[in-house]
């Protein structure tokens, strides 16, 4: 209905939902009742995804390391500022990996990640594009994520890059053998 009113008007508008003014996702799914993280494949070969559901649909989310890491990093500074005293509330139950279905619902590779955090409410909202669909200003997933699934989102997002290949302290790459670092012209550490 929306759409149709939109195209009607000719004007690409902003709707507000749950406080959030966001252009309106092909899938919005809302609160999730559940959300996680997960990898395969061997450090240095291996994809990522976040994971959802909502009622009976569920998302597929395909993502780079520096996003799913950034996305932790995120989650922990609104969680946890510094000089704060932290969250100190229920931590969610990780458990989709386990039982998510071969053929999800949503399916893509994320481009662009946006997350936003309303304090009141403790939740988070996560937008995300998709990497086939780079122009377009419409979002292809939303979510809102609450307090307990995200701390515990950002806890297994940060161990999962944490177990990948060690970055070089000086430029930041992969520390491969051996490692040839810029940082240090050129030649092994």
């Amino acid at each position: 209905m929306l759409r149709a009113a939109r195209r009607a008007h000719g004007a690409s508008k902003l709707h507000r939902c749950g406080g959030w003014m966001a252009e309106p996702a092909q899938y919005d799914f809302g609160e999730v009742d559940d959300v996680d993280v997960e990898t395969f494949g061997q450090p240095g070969q291996r994809t990522f995804r976040i994971i959802a559901e909502s009622g009976g649909r569920t998302a597929s989310l395909w993502i780079e390391k520096e996003q799913l890491q950034a996305l932790g990093l995120v989650i922990e500074q609104h969680l946890n500022p510094a000089g704060g005293r932290g969250y100190t509330g229920p931590r969610g139950v990780l458990s989709l990996a386990g039982r998510f279905p071969a053929q999800p619902t949503v399916d893509f590779k994320i481009g662009r990640l946006a997350v936003g955090f309303d304090e009141t409410a403790r939740s988070f909202r996560l937008t995300a594009h998709d990497i086939e669909d780079a122009e377009s200003e419409r979002p292809a997933f939303t979510a809102i994520v609450h307090a307990p699934q995200a701390i515990t989102l950002g806890t297994k997002a940060a161990e999962i890059v944490a177990a990948g290949r060690p970055r070089c302290p000086l430029c930041g790459a992969p520390m491969d053998n051996p490692h040839v670092c810029p940082a240090t012209n050129g030649h092994a550490r």
